[in-house]
């Protein structure tokens, strides 16, 4: 069985001046949101909350969820500098061509996840050849799996965890 190991780092830019288009309730329209830079936390006992505030041009707020941590565990996180949650993606895999070369698994493994994404999310951005759809129905089959476990597609991938993709 031929397997390709890969390596990606999921990294948030340090550019604090992102902004957003979207619905305002407030002002009843599409605005364009701004990042202040400041960071909120909310726990509820058994998860932390990490938001960042963004504004509109009237001042309305909308906090953007960015992660979230298990109050349980010994977790702390350093951070050196703020960042917005763009997020700057690997190089992006034709699932075919690996089909097509006689490879039968393609094992990920995270090193290094700024933010929470969501499995299913991340490969359909990542895979090209098949569907957001397609991959949920593999990660449902089995023939994907996170840490060597069947997961729901929409199960969160954070750093260090290992990716196995079974290739038909």
């Amino acid at each position: 069985m031929h397997t390709i190991e890969l390596y990606w780092t999921l990294e948030a830019s340090s550019n604090a001046t992102s902004s957003i288009e979207r619905h305002c309730k407030n002002c009843g329209k599409t605005v364009r949101f701004t990042d202040t830079a400041v960071r909120r936390h909310n726990a509820n006992g058994k998860n932390i909350y990490r938001f960042s505030i963004y504004k509109c041009e009237k001042g309305h707020t909308w906090n953007k969820k960015l992660a979230i941590y298990k109050s349980f565990t010994e977790h702390v996180e350093v951070l050196e500098e703020e960042f917005s949650i763009d997020i700057m993606e690997p190089e992006q895999l034709n699932i075919l061509d690996y089909q097509g070369n006689g490879c039968k698994v393609v094992k990920i493994i995270i090193d290094r996840a700024d933010s929470r994404l969501r499995l299913d999310k991340l490969l359909a951005e990542q895979l090209v050849g098949w569907s957001r759809t397609q991959i949920a129905q593999r990660i449902k089959a089995g023939h994907i799996r996170l840490n060597d476990q069947h997961v729901k597609p929409g199960a969160a991938v954070y750093t260090n965890d290992c990716i196995m993709i079974w290739i038909d």
